[in-house]
């Protein structure tokens, strides 16, 4: 049986890490033909196709996902080998991406991080919770912050603060100068969701389904900014972790009798990527400040 060479693995595996050819070639240092001719080699000695081409890039086909779960982590290991080599002791230079499902912990730490690690080049993306989880699978974030990251085998995470999700209720609205307030007291409102990819709006779902009520929401929007701007102006009762925004205008947020369970704030990476250096020195420096917590 053939078998492909370690350099065509590397040109699969960049190609699909960076979702272009051309962004492959760039990362590898070489000409955009030769990584083609290369993809071209393993499609036609094994009649398959690797990739669907688009305008917009290329993503991977069947057969192409089956082979990058069992030849990434081979793209982690080349690496960590030349961090090692190269970086042994310094961080000079580099690059880290995070993905993170909130501003609020990401800019803190990002903040601490480029005190300490000027030369390293940082790229965020911000997203929902599975937005932010597939982007650490998919090898296309380095690391991610989540609120209650996944539990698996594969994958290594640290908490460094805890929150909380409160009702975010309008200043000028009746049930403002509550110290605490039930889903109960929500039915009648009109109340505004976040959708099904929200962690907080699966942990309100699932804190009205064990209650055993229902309430039928007035909107459900995409985005944790407008739901806030709409409680704002006034518009509905909203849900929010206490520390996803620094905003204190328009809203009081009064913590919800059925919510009572506090939820960490993870970093979280591939165990294959934990002990990169950039990603190293990025755990070492939230194990360090556990306890620093959120802005009040």
């Amino acid at each position: 049986m053939e078998r492909l060479s370690s350099s065509q693995i590397r040109v699969f595996n960049e190609i699909a890490s960076q979702g272009s050819f051309s962004g492959a070639a760039r990362a590898l240092g070489v000409s955009q033909p030769a990584v083609t001719a290369h993809i071209r080699t393993i499609e036609k000695a094994f009649d398959v196709r690797l990739f669907e081409r688009s305008g917009a890039g290329v993503r991977l086909t069947f057969i192409g996902r089956r082979l990058y779960q069992h030849t990434a982590p081979l793209r982690d290991t080349e690496r960590e080998a030349a961090e090692i080599l190269s970086r042994a002791h310094t961080l000079e230079i580099g690059e880290l991406s995070i993905a993170s499902g909130s501003p609020v912990p990401a800019m803190q730490l990002v903040s601490r991080f480029r005190q300490s690690y000027p030369g390293i080049k940082l790229k965020l993306i911000f997203g929902d919770w599975q937005l932010v989880v597939n982007a650490v699978r998919d090898r296309k974030a380095d690391l991610g912050l989540l609120t209650d990251a996944p539990v698996s085998d594969d994958i290594v995470r640290k908490p460094f603060a805890h929150q909380r999700i409160v009702a975010l209720v309008p200043q000028s609205h009746p049930l403002a100068d509550r110290k605490v307030v039930s889903l109960r007291d929500l039915v009648a409102e009109s109340v505004l969701f976040r959708t099904g990819n929200s962690q907080t709006q699966r942990a309100v779902s699932q804190a009205l389904k064990t209650h055993g009520l229902s309430i039928e929401p007035l909107f459900v929007l995409e985005a944790r900014e407008a739901i806030y701007e709409a409680c704002v102006q006034g518009v509905g009762i909203g849900f929010m972790f206490d520390a996803a925004s620094t905003r204190q205008d328009g809203v009081v947020r009064i913590p919800v009798k059925e919510l009572p369970d506090t939820h960490s704030e993870d970093v979280f990476c591939l165990a294959s990527q934990r002990n990169l250096r950039a990603t190293d020195a990025f755990f070492s420096m939230v194990e360090t400040d556990i306890g620093g917590g959120f802005p009040s």
